[in-house]
């Protein structure tokens, strides 16, 4: 309002950005079209960055899978799987957040041009990497974020095929938004084999997954390596304090800190001292999970622990575990569609994300 008292027709341009930032993502990719103006403000570091603030207040959770060639992605707020403790579903919606990187070129290594490749299911856009500086056949991949200079990287290693090895033995690192993208030789002096299940976790701009020495899993010590996304720097907790977890395990982040199952809960990264819960699940759990295969996902509030199926199932359940009251729960996922038998993917904590990947 003008001294006047008239009305001087434009809203200011921060509390047009304080409202934008509170829209779906999909709603801001209608409004990128609305004007040049529209586009170039949405498409700012300034505004991404004020939309991934506001997603972190309501992080989603994440399902895709892929089915005749595509991957779909499915989300539905977090909140309703802590507030609708009763609920006998949810319904999932369509698409999601995040940026998604493929995970093992071991895959992709049959078809001649294979390319790794980020993506972003909230904007539908996704980049090719190129292809990565080796003449290994095996390439394991990690998707990393610095919080302080508010920056992507992708940490890829190594492997031999021939004769078969699961030891790392080239490091790379690629850095998203510097337009033309190139992978940098870094060294890690520790021999490691990294885990090939999907058990990586991100916390304040540090990589954590697992790893076993120079050897295999049977015969070598187990590992946590630890990332440091900014300066690029390896770190690695081994010893006693870590003799007890081997694998299968999974990291997750509970209360900002990374832990395993047998709950293990980290308090001293530099000290290696841990904290460790036994799970005891009530006799309940196993008549309600009826010998689906199940694994961890992550937590929501404090003290829940959430597991999903491997695979997509109708009807498709996901489990909840609360560590306080030793209570368990199950919630039908509806909405993914008709489709069954596919290996399904779950993500809890993630964000929408309006970047537009360059």
């Amino acid at each position: 309002m003008k001294a006047s008292g008239e009305n001087s027709g434009q809203i200011p341009v921060d509390i047009t950005h304080e409202i934008l930032s509170r829209l779906p993502a999909k709603s801001i990719a209608r409004c990128r079209v609305v004007s040049k103006e529209w586009d170039f403000t949405l498409s700012s570091q300034y505004f991404t960055d004020l939309f991934l603030k506001m997603s972190f207040l309501s992080p989603c959770i994440l399902f895709t899978f892929q089915a005749e060639g595509k991957w779909s992605f499915f989300s539905l707020p977090e909140s309703m799987l802590i507030s609708d403790q009763k609920s006998s579903g949810v319904a999932v919606d369509k698409p999601a957040c995040g940026l998604l990187c493929t995970k093992d070129e071991w895959v992709l290594s049959i078809k001649k041009d294979a390319r790794m490749m980020i993506s972003n299911p909230s904007t539908g856009g996704f980049k090719l990497l190129p292809k990565v500086k080796t003449r290994r056949r095996r390439v394991l991949t990690y998707l990393g974020y610095d919080p302080v200079e508010k920056v992507y990287k992708v940490l890829c290693m190594t492997s031999r095929e021939k004769p078969f090895s699961l030891q790392a033995e080239q490091h790379q690192v690629l850095t998203l938004g510097t337009g033309k993208m190139n992978w940098r030789m870094i060294e890690c002096s520790v021999p490691h084999c990294p885990h090939l299940e999907d058990n990586e976790v991100c916390i304040d701009g540090v990589l954590y997954y697992l790893a076993a020495g120079s050897g295999s899993w049977e015969t070598s010590m187990s590992m946590i390596v630890c990332f440091d996304i900014r300066p690029e720097k390896f770190k690695f907790i081994v010893g006693e304090a870590f003799k007890d977890i081997k694998s299968p395990s999974t990291l997750i982040n509970y209360k900002g800190k990374f832990s395993g199952f047998v709950l293990s809960v980290i308090n001293d990264i530099e000290n290696h001292t841990w904290r460790k819960k036994t799970i005891i699940f009530p006799s309940l759990w196993w008549s309600l999970v009826a010998g689906t295969r199940l694994h961890i996902v992550g937590t929501t509030g404090d003290s829940e622990i959430m597991f999903s199926p491997s695979v997509v199932s109708i009807p498709f359940y996901i489990y909840g575990y609360n560590m306080e009251t030793n209570s368990i729960r199950r919630v039908e996922i509806q909405g993914l569609g008709p489709v069954k038998g596919q290996k399904i993917y779950t993500f809890l904590n993630h964000m929408e994300n309006v970047k537009l990947i360059t």
